[in-house]
């Protein structure tokens, strides 16, 4: 049972530690998602002024202002006019134009730096498309030339959003120059930091919302998997443990049979015995008595165990059935025993006499036998002055024999194998009363177990469950 427990127990780990590996992988891929989607919702949050400007270029060039007529949209000049009408636009920090080939052509305000178009951006201009980036932390001096610190003096860097927009001929769309923007970038990251608070708050709740769900399912799956598991494993424990008490019974059960072939057989020859030792007990008058009489006692008590055996027998075939109490029993088999009690200066002691539960003839006659055998294993087992105890119990669901001797108890090696026959803890004994006695009990769907065994005594114990009281 322990190891069915440690089994259970580590599958319940597993179950959980199944459910953790879920949850990470399920973390792992919400992260992953909320990464991709911020990345895509960030780059059109930034396209956004890319397809504006493009539009208004676009525009310009179709439908540029009174101050540019007469000019060829090729000419930097009709260029520049556009640029400054575009860049009259509010949030736009400052613009510039560049050549086809990405060379710096002017600016605007006049102290804008120059600089060149990345080849990239460039190769994505040269076929029509606006491109623009975001850049959280610019540096001023990257931007303007040197100019007197204002008052405040205004912060070292700036985040802005750089937007490329190619100008494009109206006859065929070849590109004629570059329009840069720099747009500041205080809005852009505001919308970025309320983007960031409600992906945030959505993951949390799709995690949340799939992660119970998954527990709750997990869970569920693994405690019908654990219980199918522990009903298997019992089952299978019970069936080992049917087979084996089959493959006991079977062995019990042949040498049950043997004994009462035996039993039949030896009756005769008993009282031919019996004969023979009262006549030589007379013959051999009262000096001699002694010993005759000692055989002819055992001759008795032999012949006696023998009628009880067939009795049971013959009541377990055909018979009335009448009921006898608990305690009437106990007291016949306390009283059966006496005699050899004596003789070996052993006492016996009954407890639990007010034990009054009925029971019938055929089910005490089998539990006459296991008790004889018991209580006579305990004499023989108890030395000269000892006390062997019969106890018997009354409780709600069975009732239960104890037989106690005070000898010197059963020796740990032969514990396990105290029921098998050809097991004995007596010198020259055969074993084969403790097997019959078990088969006999089992008969009756009793349990008869070694209940303790010390330096100080050993105690059997015969359990019969109260449904079996007057089976018959």
């Amino acid at each position: 049972m322990t190891a069915l427990h440690d089994s259970v127990g580590r599958q319940r780990l597993y179950g959980w530690a199944a459910i953790g590996v879920t949850l990470l992988a399920l973390g792992a891929v919400v992260l992953w998602g909320r990464l991709q989607l911020r990345e895509q919702m960030r780059s059109q949050i930034i396209g956004r002024d890319a397809m504006i400007l493009h539009a208004l270029a676009q525009q310009e060039q179709m439908a540029p202002g009174p101050e540019l007529d007469g000019l060829d949209p090729r000419e930097p000049a009709y260029q520049l006019g556009a640029l400054l009408r575009i860049a009259s636009l509010t949030n736009i920090i400052a613009s510039r134009l560049f050549t086809p080939e990405g060379a710096f052509v002017d600016g605007i305000p006049a102290h804008v730096k120059e600089t060149e178009i990345a080849p990239d951006i460039l190769d994505r201009l040269h076929q029509g498309e606006a491109v623009a980036r975001f850049i959280p932390q610019l540096p001023r001096e990257q931007l303007f030339l040197e100019l007197p610190d204002p008052d405040p003096p205004r912060l070292p860097t700036m985040a802005c959003v750089e937007v490329s927009v190619p100008l494009l001929a109206p006859d065929g769309g070849k590109l004629v120059g570059v329009a840069q923007f720099l747009i500041e970038g205080l809005t852009v990251l505001r919308e970025f930091a309320l983007l960031e608070r409600r992906l945030n708050r959505q993951s949390l709740l799709v995690f949340g919302a799939v992660a119970v769900l998954v527990t709750a399912s997990l869970g569920w799956a693994f405690r019908k998997l654990e219980q199918t598991n522990w009903l298997l494993t019992t089952r299978t424990t019970d069936l080992q443990r049917a087979n084996q008490e089959l493959a006991e019974a079977a062995k019990v059960t042949a040498v049950g049979a043997v004994a009462a072939h035996l039993i039949h057989g030896l009756r005769n020859p008993v009282a031919g015995l019996q004969s023979f030792v009262v006549a030589r007990q007379e013959e051999a008058g009262a000096g001699a008595g002694e010993e005759w009489r000692e055989a002819l006692a055992a001759t008795r008590r032999m012949q006696g165990m023998i009628q009880s055996v067939i009795e049971v027998l013959r009541e377990q075939e055909a018979g009335p059935a009448y009921s006898i109490p608990v305690n009437e029993l106990a007291e016949a088999v306390v009283a059966q025993a006496k005699t050899l009690a004596d003789q070996g200066g052993v006492r016996l002691a009954l407890e639990g006499g007010q034990v009054k539960a009925p029971l019938d003839n055929r089910t005490s006659g089998i539990l006459r036998l296991i008790l004889s055998n018991l209580v006579q294993n305990a004499i023989q087992a108890s030395p000269a002055g000892g006390v062997v105890t019969m106890r018997t119990t009354d409780t709600t669901a069975h009732l239960r024999f104890e037989i106690a001797d005070q000898g010197s108890g059963v020796p740990k090696s032969m514990q396990s194998s105290l029921f098998q026959p050809m097991r004995s803890t007596r010198e020259g004994g055969s074993g084969i009363g403790l097997a019959i006695s078990r088969q006999l009990a089992t008969h009756l769907g009793a349990e008869l177990k070694l209940a303790g065994t010390s330096s100080h005594g050993t105690t059997f114990e015969l359990r019969l469950p109260r449904s079996s009281e007057l089976r018959g």
